[in-house]
């Protein structure tokens, strides 16, 4: 056999083949002191997302090596880590189906003190800048209107159900009355006579509840400028308009040129106040537009003349200089239509790129929906099919051509569903989460790091993942189907997503009827005669507004930038030495770098205000809002059961790399566990031996 070294030694080429194999299949010592870092934490990660959401900008320079906290071991690490062990045990948790007493909290009610709107449903809510006497100018507040509640003596000592007064409130929990309301208290117009000395709590506006209320610009400028109150039912339908530029002076600005109506939807859509529907059962489609007066010397020394109030000289003149153009977009059962007449339905708007998964292409398409309602074609019509609560969408890109939308074939039978997953509704809540810096990426983190770190492996990732949620949850049925009528409303204790109006996932589990039905979703729940029970809610108002939360657990809300991250595993126990050996899994680690313009105080979270309850638990007041779980939760569960779910709009952290996804539901087809890479390991060693022993032979 030929051999090859030094003079006086030679080595066999197989020898040598040999020792190489088994110095390079030895498996690794993981002791320790060895570094472990993320090839795909090069960079910090936050600059990764910044730079692939199309942010442009650096942390001054510095990337952050991926590593352990210097706390618990020897590992270099330049930002702080937060570990699972350090927060509330809901972050701890995972909830099971039929577990009412774990898992995190998807929904936290808010208490509120004694100056709380009373208990109500068919109010009006719009988010906009706090009134003058708020402690901090230019914050904003969440205000609600009106509504219809148990019976009360009003000011004119007749006893009625529907309301006249304003709240607002900058936090969802302390509710303020407005009681220095004034304005247009004019006869046959409003609450003429409720114009007396001191303070004032009823507004100019006749009582009334299925109204809307509208934050809306007048001049361009990004901000809001006014609210605006139109119809409800008072105790008729109405279409009389107020506006309001502070939401304590409101301003008659006529009738709205649209038949009067109440449950009606509206949405801002491209600048737009649209208004669609209601009852009387109508589907006509209206836009209305909040302009600045011409000629209207508002600058002069008579403030009676920019307040708007009424006069002789000046007429019915809108608040403040401002008044509303209304136009009507498609007229009263136009052939064109898709959806039938209807009454409390909802509109949301959606801004998506039209292809994530194209680099290239960076265009967005605004988007509206109208989603379910109690519904009805005329008695006369051929597709009249009876009134009741449906479960329909409809989607349009200009407010004029709606087309409706269908959900996807069944995989196992290949045939095209009737109706979209989700019961048949009305009165129920809809709305639209995004990131706060750009309305076509969505909220949760999770799902932007789903596509930021992997949709180089699945081309498919970027579409699925990164469209705004829409949620629509609660409501009630309420109608006619053939032979099965509902005369009593029958409320829903759910809540579902979706990305794109047609394949919807469900957020809850629910289990259970009657005194035995419990869902996942904290905010059905409520207490009738001491005892906690569950009860689906309908009537409610639903927004989007920021909560606080301590992301650092510092024990206060910072204003400042928050960037920090968050280990989503329990501290290791040391072992009888005293030594802690760290996990090898980076994926227990996520970053949170809640960065431009974000703080503590602005996490976007959905406020639940009020409602009506069926069976025996009747209106309330209660406000609930939501937390980190609804980012984390499908069919009850938190991240499949494979995660936990992270502070903040963080979304799911994977504990096991054998899985990926924004609720850690995708195998990791590239994952090869550290076992079965010590096993291959110790399996080449065998061979390796085997091999220089037949070779020594």
């Amino acid at each position: 056999m030929r051999t090859f070294g030094l003079p006086g030694n030679s080595i066999s080429p197989m020898l040598l083949l040999t020792l190489l194999l088994l110095f390079i299949n030895l498996p690794s010592s993981r002791g320790q002191t060895e570094e472990v870092v993320d090839p795909l934490f090069a960079k910090d990660p936050e600059q990764i997302r910044m730079e692939k959401l199309g942010f442009k900008y650096t942390e001054n320079g510095v990337q952050v090596t991926r590593g352990f906290n210097s706390e618990y071991s020897n590992k270099f690490y330049k930002k702080p880590l937060k570990w699972l062990n350090d927060y509330p045990q809901e972050y701890i948790r995972k909830p099971t189906p039929s577990n009412m007493g774990g898992g995190f909290r998807n929904f936290k009610k808010l208490e509120h003190g004694p100056t709380s709107f009373t208990k109500r449903n068919g109010h009006a809510s719009a988010v906009f800048k706090c009134p003058p006497m708020h402690p901090v100018p230019g914050e904003m507040c969440i205000w609600l209107t009106g509504g219809r509640s148990e019976d009360y003596q009003g000011y004119d000592l007749e006893f009625t159900r529907r309301n006249a007064d304003v709240f607002y409130s900058n936090t969802g929990e302390e509710w303020s009355q407005v009681d220095n309301l004034d304005g247009d208290y004019i006869n046959g117009i409003g609450n003429f006579n409720a114009k007396f000395p001191g303070k004032r709590s009823v507004a100019p506006w006749y009582s009334r509840f299925g109204h809307s209320l509208s934050s809306l610009d007048a001049n361009a400028d990004g901000k809001d400028d006014a609210i605006v109150l139109t119809g409800g039912f008072n105790p008729e339908a109405a279409n009389d308009v107020w506006i309001s530029a502070d939401g304590v002076t409101w301003a008659f600005d006529g009738y709205a040129p649209f038949a009067a109506r109440a449950w009606h939807a509206t949405t801002v859509f491209k600048g737009q106040l649209y208004v669609i529907g209601g009852s009387p059962l109508t589907n006509d489609v209206w836009t209305g537009n909040l302009t600045m007066k011409t000629g209207f010397n508002c600058g002069s020394s008579k403030k009676e003349k920019c307040l708007g109030y009424y006069s002789e000289e000046y007429g019915y003149s809108s608040g403040y200089n401002m008044t509303m153009v209304w136009k009507q977009k498609v007229n009263h059962m136009n052939e064109d239509l898709p959806f039938s007449p209807r009454s409390g339905h909802c509109l949301i708007t959606q801004l998506r790129r039209n292809d994530w998964n194209n680099t290239y292409d960076e265009s967005m398409t605004d988007r509206m929906f109208l989603i379910g309602g109690f519904a009805s074609w005329p008695v006369d019509d051929p597709r009249y099919d009876a009134e009741r609560s449906r479960n329909d969408i409809y989607e349009t890109l200009d407010g004029k051509n709606w087309t409706k939308l269908k959900p996807p074939l069944d995989e196992e039978t290949q045939t095209q569903p009737m109706s979209m997953p989700w019961p048949a509704r009305a009165w129920h809540g809809c709305a639209t989460l995004h990131d706060p810096r750009q309305r076509h990426v969505d909220l949760s983190e999770a799902a932007q790091y789903d596509y930021e770190m992997y949709s180089e492996f699945d081309g498919e990732i970027g579409n699925q993942v990164m469209h705004p949620k829409m949620f629509i949850l609660g409501g009630g049925y309420i109608g006619s189907k053939r032979n099965h009528v509902v005369r009593k409303m029958e409320a829903y204790v759910d809540m579902w997503y979706s990305r794109d109006g047609m394949n919807w996932k469900r957020v809850h589990y629910q289990e259970g009827k009657g005194a035995s039905l419990f869902t996942s979703q904290d905010w059905a729940g409520t207490s009738v005669e001491d005892v906690d029970v569950f009860i689906g809610k309908w009537g409610f108002s639903l927004e989007v507004f920021n909560r606080t939360e301590d992301l650092n657990l510092n024990k206060q809300i910072n204003a400042d930038q928050v960037d920090f991250d968050f280990a989503g595993t329990l501290i290791p126990e040391p072992d009888p030495t005293g030594t802690i050996t760290m996990p090898d899994n980076t994926e227990f680690w996520r970053n949170i770098n809640w960065k431009v313009n974000r703080t503590e105080y602005n996490i976007p979270s959905l406020f639940i205000i009020g409602g009506d309850t069926v069976d025996s638990g009747g209106l309330v007041n209660e406000v609930y809002q939501s937390q980190s779980g609804i980012l984390c939760e499908l069919d009850g569960v938190a991240c499949s059961g494979r995660g936990v779910c992270g502070p903040g709009v963080m979304g799911c952290v994977c504990q096991d790399m054998q899985y990926l996804g924004e609720y850690c539901e995708r195998l990791n087809v590239n994952f090869i566990s550290g076992a079965f890479l010590a096993y291959l390991g110790w399996f080449n060693v065998g061979i390796s031996v085997i091999i220089a022993v037949w070779l020594a032979i």
